[in-house]
């Protein structure tokens, strides 16, 4: 019996549009996020907007973790679709999608190790001090 976890992990997301259907690669996916509690996929090719009838929650247990990262409680992000990222106020990161989306999209405080470990994996960054020293040096400004 093999019990290999990888075994139900999506490859492909099939969408129904009109009378027919749409194969997407998982790597051609480049966020999927929810608009009006209606959950939305966006490919990376194009950047069109699909209607996918699943929850954001079975899409993050069905996706290569390696790959896909719930950022917040809106956006299940590509790794590839990840453009840059930014420490904002309040402890907070905000980061840049591709394609662009209509509102900005931020990372709390809470998530920032997790997103730190996977955005680091497979990169020159892998022991760097990512983060540390945008902390640093904001905790290091006192008021006058």
């Amino acid at each position: 019996m093999n019990m290999n976890p990888n075994n139900n992990q999506y490859r492909r997301i099939i969408i129904r549009r009109a009378n027919e259907y749409v194969l997407f690669k998982t790597d051609d996916i480049a966020y999927f996020f929810l608009e009006n509690k209606t959950c939305f996929m966006v490919d990376r090719l194009q950047g069109i907007k699909y209607l996918i009838p699943k929850s954001l929650r079975d899409l993050t247990e069905a996706l290569d973790p390696a790959d896909f990262y719930r950022i917040n409680k809106k956006y299940l992000v590509h790794i590839e679709s990840l453009r840059k990222f930014k420490l904002c106020v309040a402890g907070r990161i905000e980061v840049e999608l591709y394609p662009a989306t209509r509102e900005k999209v931020f990372i709390n405080q809470v998530r920032m190790q997790d997103f730190k470990k996977w955005v680091t994996q497979g990169s020159n960054e892998q022991s760097g001090p990512l983060f540390e020293d945008m902390l640093e040096s904001h905790a290091g400004i006192t008021d006058y």
